[in-house]
């Protein structure tokens, strides 16, 4: 009997104590649980509270405008609108670190005129549908701007490139070279701006980078000091349609743009290019369709056969060349052997601000086939050489190609007629300029100068002749006693001494 209320007693105690830990044990959780909540609760309670985007920034349908905000960071994910936008653009702000953006839809951003050095692995690779990425007018360098930087998202096998990355502008940055791998994760790339770097000369892996995009349709390398480009640069450049490089130090035509096949605009404005001929000639661009030589100071000769290779010329723009007087007749023509010469199928040509004194009738082969002509602010002479850009081109295509420029186009030789308009001396035949400082109206003056000179000369000559048979020059067989003997008069006897 003992023995069981012992039992009894041991495990009532038992269950009692068991009882005890267990609500012990709950309440120290209860209170684990309020202390994490309060603490949580603090924390929010203590943390600030980030202003959306569209409280400092100018929303409006789907465009984000950031600029000239002052702004040293952009903004995380919850501030931004939870929206598919189209344009976010932070231009002018104070951006030095460019950290991850969240995952946001973009279809360009723009961060230029900032003062960006640095940016994070994977910046832009939650960003989705982004075509368009501006990152000029910073601080960026060669050493800190590496591949990593445009990588995609993570997938087992490699990082997935920016698919729909389309442009890009790098422009007025500190670059002087270009990692090769820069654009591994760019596939898709068609336009690419490095103007206004450092690079001076394009090195091999700078050279590797670019032909690396295989549908790259854009390149601007334009203010980049650049003096020559490797013959090789652009040949697996097989997609490239626009070459800009303007503000070089070219003095020659590159022969690099023979391989430059596909190639349709191509702009070398502001290069210190002298002569353009059969010796100096732009190589074969087959498809090339527009060409600018713009403000080009050095310019002084366009010779035969300068542009032959450009067998698909339409656009021809030679503007605000002041030291440029003259253009070949041949051009534009196209060296052949065999046949006549033949021109390309020009549709616009630009010819003012230069220095220019005649317009060659055979510069272009059909002038009624351009849809527009630019002569304006040219010396133009207006003689015999021109009769037929003033007698013939401007009366019957004029008005059609230069609209009401027409009316300003004056001469600027000779005297005679400098400022007049070259339409009013259509009906007349133009007299071809002399040797005389080319001034035709001289030759009146001149004719009777001679005149009175010989009227005048005749009776002085004869009357110095005179006097010199009287021998009052000392000249000839007569001598001084000759002379004395003139003046002698015999004395008479009655005459006393």
């Amino acid at each position: 009997m003992n023995y069981r209320f012992f039992v009894i007693f041991i495990f009532t105690f038992v269950t009692v104590e068991c009882q005890n830990v267990a609500n012990n044990a709950n309440a120290t959780n209860t209170d684990a649980t309020m202390d994490v909540e309060t603490t949580n609760l603090e924390e929010e309670i203590s943390k600030p509270k980030l202003p959306r985007l569209c409280t400092v920034c100018n929303c409006k349908d789907d465009i984000i405008d950031c600029d000239d905000r002052n702004l040293t960071h952009h903004f995380e994910g919850e501030q931004f609108p939870n929206k598919k936008m189209k344009t976010a653009s932070f231009k002018g702000n104070l951006l030095v670190h460019v950290k991850p953006f969240p995952k946001i839809e973009i279809s360009e951003l723009s961060l230029q005129k900032n003062q960006i050095m640095r940016i994070d692995p994977g910046a832009f690779k939650e960003i989705i549908n982004l075509a368009v990425l501006d990152l000029s007018h910073n601080q960026l360098t060669t050493e800190n701007l590496k591949p990593n930087v445009f990588e995609g998202k993570f997938s087992p096998d490699a990082y997935e490139p920016l698919g729909r990355l389309l442009v890009l502008n790098l422009a007025h940055n500190m670059l002087h070279s270009l990692h090769q791998d820069l654009f591994e994760h760019m596939e898709s790339l068609k336009v690419l701006n490095l103007s206004w770097n450092l690079f001076s000369r394009i090195d091999e892996r700078t050279s590797i980078a670019i032909s690396s995009l295989p549908h790259l349709e854009e390149l601007d390398m334009s203010y980049c000091d650049l003096k020559t480009l490797s013959d090789v640069h652009f040949y697996s450049s097989r997609s490239l349609r626009n070459l800009i490089l303007s503000g070089n130090l070219f003095t020659s035509v590159p022969k690099a743009f023979e391989e430059t096949t596909m190639l349709e605009v191509l702009y070398l404005d502001e290069n210190p290019i002298q002569i353009i001929n059969h010796l100096q000639p732009f190589p074969l661009i087959p498809n090339l369709k527009e060409l600018s030589l713009c403000c080009m100071p050095h310019l002084t000769t366009i010779g035969p056969y300068a542009f032959s290779g450009l067998t698909s010329l339409e656009r021809l723009r030679i503007e605000n060349c002041p030291k440029l007087e003259s253009i070949d007749d041949y051009a534009l023509a196209m060296q052949n052997n065999s046949e006549a010469p033949v021109w390309p199928p020009l549709k616009k040509l630009d010819l003012s601000d230069n220095a220019l004194r005649y317009l060659p009738q055979q510069l272009v082969a059909r002038w009624d086939w351009l849809e527009k002509l630019d002569l304006m602010n040219n010396k133009w002479s207006c003689d015999c050489n021109n009769q037929y850009l003033i007698g013939t081109l401007l009366p019957k295509y004029g008005r059609k190609l230069m609209g009401e420029e027409l009316d300003s186009l004056t001469c600027a030789f000779p005297p005679e007629h400098a400022g007049k308009n070259l339409s009013s001396l259509s009906h007349r035949s133009l007299r071809c300029l002399d040797l005389n400082n080319a001034r035709p109206e001289r030759d009146a003056t001149i004719l009777i100068g001679v005149l009175v000179g010989l009227l005048l000369a005749i009776p002085v000559c004869l009357t110095i002749f005179l006097f010199w048979r009287r021998g009052f020059f000392f000249c000839g067989t007569a001598g001084p006693a000759t002379f004395s003997r003139a003046f002698y008069k015999r004395a008479t006897d009655d005459d006393e001494f």
